[in-house]
């Protein structure tokens, strides 16, 4: 019982630590290409159109504004699929960027999902995760 019960001491703290370095780990630039791995992703990018299309790209993805003025969308749980786990989107008006991350629990790596959001939320070609 005391194994078991270190094992999940130990388990939680990986994952605690893990999380903590994601949060320190900047944001990655948004990219034309779209990455074959990237290890913890989270992206910054800038944008041309207006923040009403980007606030309509982001509702068309099914983003909720909170009373952070955070968007944010899904879940804490469940599998592991960019359309599924908790994302945020920050957007700033006035530099004209928007952030896409993780805000509950570290992304370890992705196959370009992520990044694949963030492109959606761009150039509003929201087909791919609806």
């Amino acid at each position: 019982m005391n194994e078991i019960l270190e094992l999940l001491v130990k388990i939680i703290l990986v994952v605690a630590g893990f999380s903590v370095f994601y949060q320190l780990v900047p944001f990655k630039h948004h990219k034309q290409t779209k990455p074959k791995l990237a290890i913890f992703p989270k992206y910054v990018a800038c944008f041309e159109s207006s923040v009403d299309e980007i606030e309509q790209s982001l509702a068309q993805l099914e983003f909720i504004i909170n009373e952070e003025g955070l968007y944010t969308r899904s879940k804490a749980y469940g599998d592991f699929a960019a359309k599924n786990i908790k994302l945020s989107v920050e957007v700033d008006e006035q530099a004209k960027k928007l952030k896409v991350y993780s805000p509950f629990i570290g992304i370890l790596f992705d196959t370009g999902d992520l990044w694949q959001v963030t492109s959606d939320i761009l150039n509003k070609n929201n087909q791919t995760l609806l």
